[in-house]
């Protein structure tokens, strides 16, 4: 009997197609159900985000099942679909752990990284450059600069962050045993590279991003105080900024995450087999990977004001997407559809012999992929 695999999310596009190239059919749960999605796989739609998942799982095939982004921000749920059937990653115990600025800050100290200065409550008001970040956040949807109003009042379940300038980054690991394995480091695209009113938006990734030898190493000894002291099992990722100072550690994100189908296109791997394999026979992979293309990356078009995709999006499907290729567009929206501002249209994928030859190729899909949108009535 084939293997299946429950995946839930916010998207579980880039994770399903990870799992069926590893010979797993998935059963993908989440807010698009786009129909790239949902020719390969059962793909339901959910309306209220995480309110709908129990049942929406419930009514899945029985199998285990993984999130993706965002439901790290819900451990009690995460809990209780744990109860409900095996889940192949980390419970809510280690969640909170892991999502503990305070924990996060002294295990990227021993590892020789940096960590941005935080308080819980309104700092002293200075000439320094504070964020707000909110507890729960996936994507730097929310992330803002304090504005000077805000040093007088205290919200809630939100934390201050010292504003750190550096190049944006993220590394991925995956865990078994109290160890991991850094399968590679993206560069990350945010909403300032794409001129977007939410400036730390995540935007897409464009891998891989070289290091100083030092530097991963310091990354190889951050992955594996993280994964021995929280008890992280498979896929996870560490965003941070790079400056002449170090490493900038931001976050954890302890699951299949955004800039993974990138590195995955470089190797021409599943890395959801490496998540399943770590979760269910606690094994690694052998390093290195063998590297299949030269650089990758991705970027998500958001719509800038509140749209229907047209027509001439097909074009670009056609145009972009040729069968037994790595597609060149992706999280397909219907045609006729409505799009709210801000709103994820489609994510636009390329390859190259250089980073700066992807990011032009990214730039210029995501604009004609723009230009297919004409303004909702």
């Amino acid at each position: 009997m084939q293997e299946r695999l429950a995946i839930l999310g916010a998207s579980t596009r880039a994770a399903a197609f990870s799992a069926v190239k590893a010979g797993i059919a998935p059963y993908a749960i989440d807010l698009f159900a786009d129909r790239d999605l949902a020719a390969m796989c059962p793909a339901v739609k959910i309306d209220r985000y995480p309110a709908d998942f129990p049942a929406a799982l419930a009514s899945a095939t029985p199998s285990p099942w993984i999130y993706t982004g965002g439901l790290e921000n819900h451990p009690r749920l995460v809990d209780r679909l744990a109860a409900e059937r095996p889940l192949l990653g980390n419970g809510g115990r280690v969640l909170r752990k892991v999502r503990d600025p305070a924990r996060l800050a002294a295990v990227s100290t021993d590892a020789g990284c940096l960590f941005p200065e935080w308080r819980a409550a309104p700092p002293v008001q200075s000439g320094n450059v504070w964020l707000l970040k909110p507890r729960r956040s996936s994507g730097g949807q929310s992330i803002r600069f304090a504005a000077p109003e805000d040093y007088g009042r205290t919200l809630r379940a939100t934390y201050w962050q010292e504003y750190v300038e550096g190049q944006s980054a993220s590394s991925v690991f995956v865990a078994a045993r109290g160890q991991a394995v850094l399968l590679g480091t993206s560069r990350q695209l945010t909403g300032r590279d794409f001129g977007l009113d939410r400036p730390f938006l995540y935007a897409g990734s464009i891998a891989p991003l070289e290091l100083p030898p030092n530097q991963t190493q310091r990354l190889t000894r951050l992955g594996n105080l993280l994964a021995g002291r929280f008890e992280l099992q498979g896929l996870f990722n560490v965003d941070f900024l790079a400056n002449r100072d170090g490493l900038w550690v931001l976050e954890v994100n302890p699951r299949y995450s955004a800039s993974v189908e990138i590195l995955e296109r470089l190797g021409g791997l599943s890395f959801v087999r490496l998540h399943v394999d770590a979760c269910r026979h606690q094994s690694l992979p052998d390093e290195p990977r063998q590297q299949v293309a030269t650089f990758a990356g991705k970027a998500v078009v958001y719509a800038r004001r509140a749209s229907i995709v047209t027509g001439e999006f097909e074009a670009l499907v056609s145009q972009w997407n040729r069968a037994g290729e790595p597609p060149g567009i992706a999280d397909l929206p219907r045609i006729g559809q409505h799009l709210a501002a801000g709103e994820p249209v489609a994510t636009v994928l390329a390859g190259g012999e250089s980073a700066e030859e992807v990011e032009a190729a990214l730039r210029a899909q995501a604009s004609a992929a723009q230009e297919t949108l004409c303004p909702a009535l």
